[in-house]
């Protein structure tokens, strides 16, 4: 199968459905990742937003090596992502250039701004995968994708519908997070000084909940031609 993860930030990926992907990458199964910002003001201590943008992309690219993965960057502004014909376009031209047979994105009712526009990008140009008369510039694809929102940042308003069991795979999950060696300093003034350490208690509490020792929690999309299939989660 294909998987593909779409994400507004680096570092999205690897803290809410890193193990899953690995487990995917395990199961001999292609991971693409897509990027709708770069990140580009993501820091404090860099004062350049091209630089950021340079430094996040370089962090992401190492992570995605962990999963064997190939990465689309669509750059727009960190913070500013809104719903325009070129953002639908650039969306759209990613879900097809991956030819997913899964989705993974952010769960609509995320607080952060980019993360619950880029969940509101995918689900919309979802139908519109097959339509040859859509402003696209990549080929239409007909597969009968199922699409599956991770949870926000510490759970926030989000019932988890399905547990992925990353036992095996959350050290390794770990080792993509701390990647992102830029963030550190950053998600520190949000008071959280060690993001890796907090995503392996979150990983933990979702093992608990599971029966197993860490998992990650995901909720289904649904709309008629696009139910999901749970079987496909690894």
């Amino acid at each position: 199968m294909n998987i593909l993860a779409v994400c507004a930030h680096p570092d999205d990926i690897e803290l809410n459905v890193g193990g899953t992907l690995l487990k995917y990458k395990k199961q001999g199964h292609r991971i693409f990742i897509a990027l709708t910002t770069s990140g580009n003001t993501g820091s404090n201590v860099m004062t350049d937003v091209k630089e950021i943008e340079r430094v996040r992309e370089a962090e992401m690219m190492q992570s995605a090596a962990l999963y064997g993965a190939e990465v689309r960057f669509m750059r727009n502004d960190d913070e500013r992502l809104l719903d325009t014909n070129e953002t639908r376009t650039q969306v759209l031209d990613a879900m097809r250039w991956a030819d997913p047979d899964v989705i993974f994105t952010h769960f609509p009712e995320d607080e952060s701004t980019d993360h619950a526009m880029t969940s509101k990008l995918v689900r919309e140009m979802l139908l519109s995968l097959p339509g040859r008369n859509q402003q696209s510039n990549e080929k239409p694809c007909s597969k009968k994708v199922s699409l599956f929102y991770w949870e926000p940042s510490y759970g926030i308003n989000f019932l988890p519908e399905v547990y992925v069991d990353i036992s095996e795979e959350c050290d390794e999950k770990l080792k993509g997070i701390y990647f992102h060696k830029s963030q550190f300093p950053y998600m520190a003034e949000f008071g959280c000084t060690d993001f890796a350490e907090e995503a392996r208690v979150w990983a933990r509490f979702r093992g608990i909940q599971n029966g197993c020792k860490y998992a990650e929690a995901f909720r289904a999309h649904r709309i008629h031609g696009y139910m999901p299939d749970f079987k496909v989660l690894p």
